[in-house]
């Protein structure tokens, strides 16, 4: 069911970070104390989401016509805010899972995005001995390598009040990303599946996690009947040998996120729409699939 409106909203935040919709989003009477900003909003009943039945999947502009509509936009003036308001979001969802199930899962990805997010995870008052926490993917280097997002998460994320986290690294001591494939998939057996939520990044080829179009072993990767949850990849653009989330168990997580800053990272989405291929741009083929965007300019 959708649901079209038009209101005034605050000029800061384009949505309200829980996914689902504020009283006042709904009550003429408390319009006058927003910015006068009108958007037009689609609002669709979600199943899936982790939060309510109700989200915004749209905040429509001229910079995101192009975006499905079961796609969630959320956007802030600044990066700031936005880690702000993104951690606010995987809170509650670590924490609602923990109260449901005892424990939470979270993959993360790398890269220089999200790093301020990581230091402000850190500081959130969650029980983090009972959250599970992998990568989306890494690069095939010892741990201690600047080009480690294992690295990358033990200097930003696994410290502070975060430092109980329960950590299972992707790469392991094999030789190489396919020979030590089955290892890290074995070392994820300790995580409940699917995922509570999955952070991912995107490039300006249009790849997420470590689903390059260049590699040739991207149709693995995006093979919906596999029973991997990992892939080792080898990108052609990159360097590095890879070991990444396959396409299917980032579908399968009960939330996606996808953390991008800059207006060249919508010019890339609006491309991957334009194209409409997966094996040119695998960000399409997510996109289809329906995830929530977090943006700031």
């Amino acid at each position: 069911m959708a649901i079209r409106a038009y209101f005034f909203v605050e000029k800061r935040s384009n949505w309200h970070g829980n996914g689902a919709m504020r009283p006042w989003m709904l009550l003429a009477n408390q319009i006058r104390s927003f910015t006068i900003t009108v958007l037009e909003v689609t609002v669709q009943i979600r199943a899936k989401s982790s939060f309510q039945e109700t989200v915004i999947s749209g905040m429509r502009s001229s910079k995101t016509y192009f975006l499905p509509e079961h796609v969630g936009f959320y956007s802030t003036n600044s990066s700031e805010s936005l880690v702000f308001d993104l951690s606010q979001n995987i809170s509650e969802i670590l924490i609602k899972a923990i109260e449901e199930r005892g424990r939470a899962s979270l993959a993360v990805s790398g890269g220089s995005t999200p790093k301020p997010l990581f230091e402000e995870l850190s500081l959130l008052n969650i029980d983090w001995s009972k959250v599970d926490l992998t990568l989306v993917d890494d690069r095939w280097v010892d741990s201690d390598h600047k080009d480690s997002n294992e690295l990358l998460v033990k200097t930003h994320f696994i410290k502070n009040k975060a430092a109980k986290v329960n950590f299972i690294p992707l790469k392991n001591d094999a030789k190489s990303a396919k020979e030590g494939a089955s290892l890290s998939e074995d070392a994820l057996k300790g995580i409940a599946m699917p995922f509570d939520l999955i952070i991912l990044g995107m490039g300006a080829d249009g790849h997420t996690a470590s689903l390059f179009p260049c590699s040739d072993e991207l149709p693995i990767g995006m093979d919906l009947n596999t029973k991997s949850h990992l892939v080792a990849t080898t990108p052609k653009t990159a360097p590095h040998e890879r070991i990444s989330l396959t396409a299917k168990s980032i579908f399968e997580a009960k939330r996606v996120i996808l953390h991008l800053n800059g207006s060249a990272k919508l010019h890339t989405l609006e491309e991957a729409m334009s194209i409409r291929d997966s094996s040119k741009m695998p960000i399409y083929a997510f996109l289809e699939q329906g995830l929530d965007i977090f943006w700031s300019p």
